[in-house]
Formats: C-alpha cells, sequence, structure tokens
C-alpha cells in the first residue's frame, strides 16, 4: 500500500478527502492527519509516508515551507499534491518550481482524485523499480570492494546497523542459467520473502550464470528478535522456501566480518563454502566457519590421483567418476583444514599440467595450460561440489582427446552463425558441443582464440548489443527487453549492463534520448 498524510487546517476538508474515494482499492492507505506544517513533520519524521496531499495557506507553516523543509532536511522521495483555490494560482506555481508537479483545485472532485490517485501510483512503481535498481546495484558495489562513498550510503540507509555481517546466498540447485518465466518469478518471491523476513533481499551477487538464486546481508538482530540461533533462522526461510517452489535450495553462509566495508571477505569466503558442500554435515546448509576449524591432517593417496590421471587420459567418463569420487572421499574423511585441502587441489592440477608436455605442438600445450587456468577455478573452487569436480575432470578429458584430433576447426563459423541467429534463446557451450557433436570446452577455447574473450563473454556482449537496440529504438520495459534478448531475468541483465556500460538501461535509454539521435 502507497502511504498517504492528508495536510489541511479545515477538518472538513480532511474529512471528505478521505469519503471522495474508495483509498484501499486504489492501492493507498491513508496513515494521518495534520492541521499545519509543523504537526506534518512530526509524523514525517516518525513514519513511512509516500505521498502527502498538503493545502497551500496554513498557520504556523504553510504548504511550500513544509515542502521545503522536506526537500532540505528529511531527503526522503515523497511525492506532493497542492491543494488549492484559484486565487492562491500564485503559490501554486512557486511550488511547481520546487518540482511538485500535482496539484488539485478546491472544491475536490472525485474524478480528478481519481485521475491524480491513478498518476501517483504509476509513478511509484517506476520509483520503487528505479530505486530497488540504485540498492542492487549500490549492494553489488559493496559485496565487490568496489563501491563509493554514496553506495555505502545507500546501503545502510536500508539495513540495520551492526558490528556483525555475513553474507548468506540461498541458491536453486537446479535452476537453469537462461531463467524460465517461472524461475524468475521464483527469484523474485526468494528476494520477496528475505524482505519480509530480514527486512530486505538482493540478487546473488555472483556474476557466474551457472548460480541463480537471493542472497542477504545476514546480521545477529534479525534472527535474534525471533529468540533463534543463525541455523534455526536459516532452517526456517529454506523451510518457507520449500513450501513455495519444488526446487532444492542451498544456503552458504560467509565468514564473520565487523563492519559492511568488510562483507566482501565474506562473499569471497562463500566460494571456499561451495568447494566444501561435500565436506558438511548438514547438506542443506554450509557455514564457512565450521569448515574452516578443520583440523590439519593427511594428503590425498598420491594412487589416487595417478588412477584419476589415467582415467582422464583414457577419457572413461565411468572410470573418471569412480577415481573422482574416491579423491573427494579422501579429503572429506582426512579432516584436512582449508589450506591442505587447497594444496591438493593445486597438486592434482599440476599433474594436469605435467599431462601437457604429452604434445610438442607449444600452442596446443598454451591453450590448455589457460583451459587449466580458467575452468579449474571456476569448477574446483566456484562451484566445488562433487559432481562439479567430476564433471570438470570428465569434460578435462574430452578437451584433452578433442586437441589431440585436431578435428572440427572449421566448423566454428557455422556454430558462430547459429550464435547470432539464436542469442536471444537458452544458449551454453554444452548445448552447443551437443548440437554440433563437438566437446564444449574446446570449443571455448575456439572462441577465445578468435575473439579474444571467453564464450559466456562474448555472448553478454552479443545480447547487450541488441539490448541498446532495443533500449534506442522502443520503449519496450526493461524486464521484457532482458526476456527477448535472453538475460532472463532482469536484475542479471541490470547487473551486467551496468558492468560494461557504466549506467543503468534506463539511464541510457534516457542519456540516448536527450542527445537527440532518438527522434
Amino acid at each position: 500500500m502507497i502511504k498517504v498524510l492528508l495536510v489541511d487546517d479545515e477538518q472538513y476538508i480532511r474529512e471528505g478527502l478521505r469519503q471522495l474515494v474508495d483509498w484501499e482499492e486504489y492501492g493507498y492507505e491513508i496513515i494521518g492527519e495534520a492541521g499545519n506544517g509543523v504537526d506534518a513533520i512530526a509524523i514525517l519524521e516518525e513514519s513511512q509516508v509516500d505521498v502527502v496531499f498538503v493545502d497551500i495557506r496554513m498557520p504556523k507553516m504553510t504548504g511550500l515551507e513544509l515542502i521545503e523543509y522536506v526537500q532540505e532536511k528529511l531527503h526522503r522521495n515523497i511525492q506532493f499534491v497542492i491543494l488549492t483555490g484559484y486565487a492562491d494560482f500564485e503559490y501554486a506555481r512557486m511550488a511547481i518550481c520546487m518540482q511538485v508537479k500535482n496539484y488539485m483545485l478546491k472544491p475536490i472532485q472525485k474524478e480528478e482524485l481519481s485521475d491524480i490517485l491513478h498518476k501517483l501510483n504509476k509513478e511509484h512503481q517506476i520509483m520503487q523499480v528505479k530505486e530497488q535498481e540504485h540498492y542492487f546495484f549500490a549492494v553489488s558495489a559493496v559485496v565487490h570492494g568496489k563501491y563509493t562513498e554514496d553506495d555505502l550510503e545507500t546501503v545502510y540507509s536500508h539495513v540495520v546497523p551492526s558490528n556483525q555481517w555475513k553474507y548468506v546466498s540461498i541458491e536453486c540447485m537446479d535452476a537453469d542459467s537462461q531463467l524460465k518465466p517461472e524461475e524468475q518469478e521464483m527469484v523474485s518471491y526468494l528476494q520477496a520473502i528475505l524482505t519480509e523476513f530480514c527486512g530486505h533481499g538482493v540478487p546473488i551477487m555472483e556474476t557466474e550464470e551457472e548460480i541463480s538464486g537471493a542472497a542477504l546481508l545476514l546480521i545477529p538482530e534479525m534472527y535474534q528478535k525471533n529468540n533463534q540461533t543463525e541455523a534455526e533462522f536459516l532452517d526456517a526461510l529454506q523451510r518457507r522456501m520449500s513450501h513455495h517452489f519444488s526446487q532444492t535450495f542451498q544456503v552458504y553462509a560467509g565468514s564473520q566480518e565487523n563492519s559492511l566495508e568488510d562483507i566482501r571477505k565474506s562473499f569471497r569466503s562463500v566460494r571456499v563454502s561451495r568447494c566444501l558442500y561435500g565436506l558438511s554435515e548438514d547438506k542443506n546448509k554450509v557455514f564457512y566457519e565450521d569448515a574452516a576449524g578443520r583440523k590439519t591432517s593427511f594428503e590425498i593417496s598420491e594412487s589416487d590421483i595417478d588412477t584419476l590421471l589415467s582415467a582422464v587420459r583414457e577419457n572413461d567418463r565411468e572410470k573418471i567418476e569412480a577415481a573422482a569420487q574416491k579423491v573427494f572421499a579422501g579429503i572429506r574423511n582426512s579432516e584436512m583444514n582449508l589450506e591442505m585441502i587447497s594444496a591438493s587441489i593445486y597438486h592434482i592440477l599440476y599433474r594436469l599440467m605435467e599431462m601437457v608436455k604429452e604434445f610438442d605442438d607449444e600452442t596446443n600445450q598454451q591453450e590448455i595450460l589457460e583451459y587449466i587456468g580458467n575452468e579449474s577455478f571456476h569448477h574446483l573452487v566456484m562451484m566445488g561440489r562433487p559432481e562439479e569436480i567430476t564433471d570438470f575432470f570428465a569434460d578435462y578429458a574430452g578437451y584433452f582427446a578433442q586437441v589431440r584430433s585436431q578435428e572440427n576447426r572449421n566448423i566454428l563459423d557455422k556454430i558462430d552463425a547459429y550464435v547470432k541467429e539464436h542469442y536471444m534463446e537458452k544458449i551454453s557451450l554444452r548445448s552447443l558441443g551437443e548440437m554440433f557433436y563437438i566437446n564444449n570446452v574446446y570449443l571455448g577455447q575456439l572462441y577465445k582464440k578468435r575473439y579474444q574473450i571467453v564464450f559466456r563473454d562474448y555472448l553478454n556482449q552479443l545480447r547487450l548489443e541488441k539490448a541498446k537496440e532495443l533500449l534506442e529504438d522502443t520503449d519496450t520495459r526493461i524486464y521484457r527487453i532482458a526476456e527477448e534478448t535472453g538475460f532472463g531475468k532482469a536484475d542479471y541483465f541490470i547487473n551486467k549492463f551496468v558492468q560494461v556500460y557504466g549506467i543503468t538501461p534506463n539511464q541510457y535509454r534516457m542519456k540516448f534520448k536527450k542527445s537527440g539521435r532518438g527522434n
């Protein structure tokens, strides 16, 4: 509901406004009344108000003085509607100079009030979307550690002060990277649930397309107010989600930091929590602190690593899966701490690099080393669940075999033509590999060699160019542009657009129109 305050020194005017229309039917709630500007300020300072209907001529403080005070002192996005008589037109003109666009002549007519309410409702929705975009952008900047003072101030205005902060990621385990409409609804609903539980909810701040869900900046006050522990609070959150959706949800809680300015450390630690998914006793929730406290113990068996690499060389999926599971079981049962787990993973990667020496072609060697450097981090650290680790080695084996065969190098033109024609559809290297019978990781290497960027960035670049055309040539809503260009969800589209162009899609559209090129 849009919160309304009625301000007029005439009681019968205020009562008449109340009775003239069914405010709730229009989406409004009258939260209070005031007979002058001074009393109105007292209400505004204590209550959330979106729209103020205010008379111009009042004792103690006029309507114009009230508007000026709110604009200069309260710094809140409050819409004003001036109530004026014919004799007060000069005052109304002054109000317009103060960026107040709405005024009504007394006596107020029902049709006029109805029109104003419809107009304000639409403007309020647009403003909410813009404020949400601004807030999400600020949160993204803060959690990535690339924020300005304005970004920090924006985030602080939406959260409760605390000296204990934790980034928590709630992820849909089986969500598609190109969200279907019902999955977009799910992500929006997750944010709504988080807002209800915690006062705020934001999109996942990862730039990886495979991760979908919502996130929150957790502070103890959120669960302590209901006498809950952190685990109990997150359990309740998961149950609420499971009640509405059939997907499996995974919660990753990062490290606890002392200030919002350091939340980026907690955000980064969530990546470690993902890597340790298989080591957690509670598979629905993974806490960074639990995994970080593991004891130092022995390394993975070298013979197990030999078996895994042999399966990779043979490109045998079943053997790879069995060997990878054995290696992962060794990590799980050894109670290794984070440092030793990291060292063991790097040792396996080093052994993979040793396999590169089987090639005489230095170009092939460089390609595989780049693949290991780029893909290993994504699969073994970013998405490090057991099945992801198995997939990494299986993909690497197929890639290794593909490079050795030296076939399919001339197929890129055909694939590229398909991508440019179907960019708005669900496209991934894996789906293209299956369609054109080429190893997906090898295909990714071919794209990077030709365009000097990874396929994901190439596809996003193509989609962003198409999105710019729609922003310039049409009035299509942002969420529709996100759908029509293949981004799926509007939040992800806006985030990508800002990363590349430095402004939001709406800002780009307005800038384009102001330049005169849109005429």
